[in-house]
This record gives C-alpha cells, sequence and structure tokens, in this order.
C-alpha cells in the first residue's frame, strides 16, 4: 500500500536553486533545488550519495518525504548519486495547465539534463511507465530498470482508451476524491477491497493518499490507457531490464513479459519472494547487475 508524506516546497530561482547540481543531499527526502521544465513549471529535485547517476521515479503516491522513496534513496546511495524529482502536481513541484504526457517527458528530460554526466534510471509501477514515455522520446538515459508498470497484456495495445481516466477526473471534478483513490487503488493496481477499507482507518495515510486524487487520471493517461504501448516500447534502443516478482498478481507478471516482448532487446527478470512493492535490496541487486556493470558484460 503506498504512503505519502509531503516534504516542504523548495524555493525557484531561474534554472536551478538550492544545492548545486553535483553535490549530494544529506538526508533523503531533502529538495536540492528546482529546475524548470520546458512550459516554464518548477521540478523539485534532490540528490543522495555519490557515484554513477542514477534517476528514481516511483509509483502514484511516491515523491519527496515517501517512505517508500527514502528507503530506496537508502539502498542505493552508498554507491549511486541517486536523483529524485516531484512529478508535476505533486509535492513541491509546479503543475503548468494543461497537463500532457508530453510535459511529463519535458519533466523527465529537464531533471536528467540538470545532472552532471551521463545518467540511468529506475522507475517502478506507474514511474516505470514514465521512464519508458522518456526512453521513447530520447531522454539521454544509457540503461533503465522497470519494475512492475501495472499495463494489462490482454488490453488491445493498438488502443489509447482514457474513459476510465475520464472517470477518474469526473470523481474529482464532482469532490469525489475517496472514490476517484478506491478506483484507483482497485482497478490500476489491484488493491483487495479489504485492504483498501483498512487504509480508510488510517488517517494520516488515506489523507496522503486523498491529497493527490487530482493526478491519477493522469498516471492512468501515461500508462496508455493501461495497454501496453507497444507502438512506445518498440522505438526504445537502449538496454531495458524489466522485472516482476512471483508473489504478486499473475496479471503483472504477464504484463512485464509482454513489456520486455515489445521493447526491442530487453530482458525479462522474475524475482522470487517479491511483490509489487519490491525490497529496496531487490532494486539494489537489479540496479547493480544491470546498470551498475559495464553495457558489454
Amino acid at each position: 500500500m503506498p504512503a505519502d508524506q509531503h516534504a516542504p516546497p523548495g524555493q525557484s530561482n531561474g534554472r536551478t536553486s538550492g544545492r548545486s547540481p553535483g553535490r549530494s543531499s544529506d538526508a533523503a527526502g531533502h529538495i536540492d533545488r528546482t529546475v524548470v521544465s520546458a512550459d516554464g513549471t518548477p521540478i523539485a529535485v534532490a540528490e543522495s550519495g555519490s557515484g554513477p547517476a542514477l534517476v528514481l521515479v516511483g509509483g502514484a503516491w511516491d515523491h519527496h518525504g515517501s517512505p517508500a522513496v527514502e528507503r530506496v534513496v537508502e539502498a542505493l546511495r552508498d554507491r549511486y548519486r541517486v536523483v529524485t524529482y516531484d512529478r508535476r502536481g505533486r509535492g513541491a513541484s509546479g503543475d503548468t495547465a494543461p497537463w500532457s504526457v508530453e510535459r511529463e517527458v519535458d519533466d523527465l528530460a529537464a531533471v536528467t539534463a540538470s545532472v552532471d554526466g551521463p545518467a540511468d534510471a529506475i522507475g517502478w509501477c506507474v514511474g516505470a511507465g514514465v521512464v519508458l514515455r522518456g526512453l521513447a522520446a530520447g531522454v539521454p538515459f544509457g540503461r533503465a530498470v522497470l519494475w512492475e508498470p501495472p499495463y494489462r497484456a490482454t488490453v488491445d495495445p493498438q488502443g489509447d482508451d482514457v474513459l476510465f481516466a475520464d472517470f477518474l477526473d469526473g470523481h474529482v471534478a464532482a469532490g469525489r476524491r475517496a472514490q476517484a483513490v478506491r478506483a484507483f487503488l482497485s482497478r490500476v493496481l489491484g488493491v483487495p477491497i479489504p485492504h483498501i477499507t483498512a487504509a480508510r482507518l488510517k488517517p494520516g495515510l488515506w489523507r496522503s493518499l486523498l491529497a493527490d486524487a487530482h493526478v491519477l487520471a493522469r498516471d492512468v493517461r501515461v500508462l496508455n490507457g493501461l495497454s501496453v504501448p507497444e507502438r512506445v516500447a518498440a522505438s526504445i534502443g537502449v538496454p531495458v531490464l524489466v522485472a516482476s516478482g512471483d508473489g504478486g498478481p499473475e496479471w503483472m507478471r504477464q504484463a512485464s513479459v509482454a513489456l520486455a516482448e515489445a521493447v526491442p532487446g530487453s530482458r525479462h527478470l522474475v524475482v522470487p519472494g517479491q511483490g509489487h512493492v519490491p525490497e529496496p535490496r531487490v532494486l539494489r541487486h537489479l540496479v547493480d547487475r544491470f546498470v551498475g556493470m559495464p553495457t558489454e558484460e
């Protein structure tokens, strides 16, 4: 189950603000600087650790201060320069209208351009879909690890079904943020209804989920209406590892296999004992073996 705790907003001053791009932060969740996307939207960025640069993009509720992001940063920062950012409309980043998938890609490109030297990427859940879009658009990552993007292998890959996204937007516009969160958790992530009910009994957790209800429809659109974006994937020309666990829903593994088949030259790996939310040490192992080693090995 996702959890979220927002960090204080950073301050913007032109292209970047706060610490210089090459300087590491001393704590996960700390905002080092703000980069400006192509449409002028300020995007909050943090760096932690030293070594090869690695840009992280998490799930729907993962941004600065979220426990999931902090744990992954802690697992990686002793060997990598870990770069995280708040996607537009989330956390300390801005939100210029109108939203589009292309602007999400512009944000990722701006974050990557602010990093000294080459960078690789890791994305999990919806973040894997963001990285995939970025790779297809030419964001200059050398390699990428994608963990269980919640596509559906059985959905028409030629379609671009936005009906569910419109449904979520309608809930939010009518003030039914709880209904939007429940629908997203159930339909997109496959969270059982009893688990969603249990989350409502934790006021802090539930408030954090409601806070980002307005951006959930965007994630459905980033995920191509939940169908594997075969045409997008086919245009990627860098090494990609798609990984999934054997402890989660079978449909997520099927989707990961379908995505790996769609990305030229990519690999699929099933990790024993892991569900949709992998242990940070597992992501560390994947990065060490795939991103952290020379391409020719």
